[in-house]
């Protein structure tokens, strides 16, 4: 019982999502058809990789790689937030958080001094979620609402390269505030890796990064990957988060039930132009951006409005982006004891530039 209890205490997102899930089944209804099945075992497949991937060295070689590349501490954090928005681009922005936050987090453990670890990887998770924005295939929402409304390549890359260049602009002076701390006191030797584990891991997370987009179906390449690990690591069972699948699961439920309420479905349809992509930058704030996105579009045809209310949306909330509570989670895993620290910093940050490329972009919508 008090492993039960420690386990609830130390997954509060999750406790608090499992009785508002619970909340919401005895208003709602329950319906296993509400939970998204590709993303609970898709992060699973990540997750189980990445542990792998710190198993048999190759996060700290990754790390002490990045180290002898940047002068100073200002400078690294620079280069891990390029690597995230220029990888959440063409891999989606949960794979660019599972696979480059780690890294970051391993880093920090080398530099116990360093002042700027909360803003660090608070930027790198913002960094993702707007990267992603960029192309029709660099997160769920684009994918699904590219396909939907039928957009113009030329037209949606228009859109979103405004997005992206105030995006560049703002982290860019968000990393001044980085502290500039020498690295030369960092010990750069050369670490081992498992050569042909880290081989055979890397074509696993390949084949991951192919079922997230969609060219390999999840239900048959995941179980496969799962059987490969559990052959040659089934120690790695053991390191997956499942307080976060579980929440992620609850989080499904609620959403269901709230799109499948009468009321806003009414309101949504009362909207217009501006009311629209507001619509969306709160909904996701409360609903995350990708439920937000399939329950606004099939109520307009403001496709500019819905594209630009949900990607903005990803900022703000640690529940607007799915790939925020990763982030939130992989940290909550290297630093248990500065969770507080990290979600004060998160809220400044995200709310400033909801705020900003919220209001920026409002002027923009017809």
């Amino acid at each position: 019982m008090d492993r039960v209890n420690k386990f609830f205490r130390n997954n509060r997102l999750m406790s608090i999502s499992l009785v508002l899930a619970l909340f919401s089944c005895l208003i709602g209804r329950f319906s296993t058809d509400f939970i998204d099945y590709k993303v609970i075992f898709s992060l699973f497949g990540l997750m189980l990789l990445i542990q792998g991937f710190e198993q048999v060295g190759l996060l700290r070689f990754v790390a002490q790689k990045l180290l002898h590349f940047s002068k100073n501490s200002r400078q690294l954090v620079q280069l891990m937030i390029v690597l995230s928005l220029v990888g959440s681009m063409f891999l989606t922005n949960d794979v660019a958080i599972l696979t480059l936050l780690p890294i970051y987090l391993k880093l920090l453990s080398m530099l116990p001094k360093f002042k700027g670890r909360f803003l660090g990887s608070v930027l790198i998770i913002v960094a993702a979620n707007l990267g992603s924005s960029f192309f029709p295939f660099g997160n769920p929402q684009n994918l699904y609402l590219y396909d939907y409304y039928h957009v113009p390549l030329g037209q949606f890359l228009s859109w979103m390269s405004l997005v992206l260049l105030v995006s560049l602009i703002s982290l860019v002076f968000l990393t001044m505030l980085v502290a500039k701390d020498s690295l030369k006191e960092i010990d750069l030797k050369e670490n081992q890796v498992d050569r042909k584990e880290t081989f055979l891991l890397t074509a696993l997370m390949l084949v991951m990064i192919l079922v997230v987009l969609d060219v390999l179906p999840y239900e048959w390449m995941i179980p496969l990957v799962a059987l490969v690990v559990l052959f040659y690591r089934r120690e790695l069972f053991k390191e997956v988060d499942y307080g976060l699948l579980l929440t992620f699961v609850c989080f499904f439920i609620i959403v269901g039930n709230v799109g499948e309420a009468n009321f806003i479905k009414e309101f949504l349809k009362s909207l217009s132009g501006k009311q629209i992509y507001l619509a969306g930058l709160g909904l996701s704030q409360v609903i995350s951006n990708v439920p937000a996105a399939f329950l606004i579009a099939p109520f307009t045809t403001n496709q500019q409005a819905v594209i630009l209310g949900v990607n903005i949306g990803g900022l703000g909330t640690l529940l607007a982006s799915l790939a925020n509570l990763i982030g939130y989670n992989l940290f909550r895993i290297y630093f248990p004891n500065d969770t507080k620290k990290f979600l004060g910093l998160f809220s400044i940050v995200n709310f400033s530039l909801l705020f900003l490329l919220g209001g920026i972009f409002y002027f923009f919508i017809h």
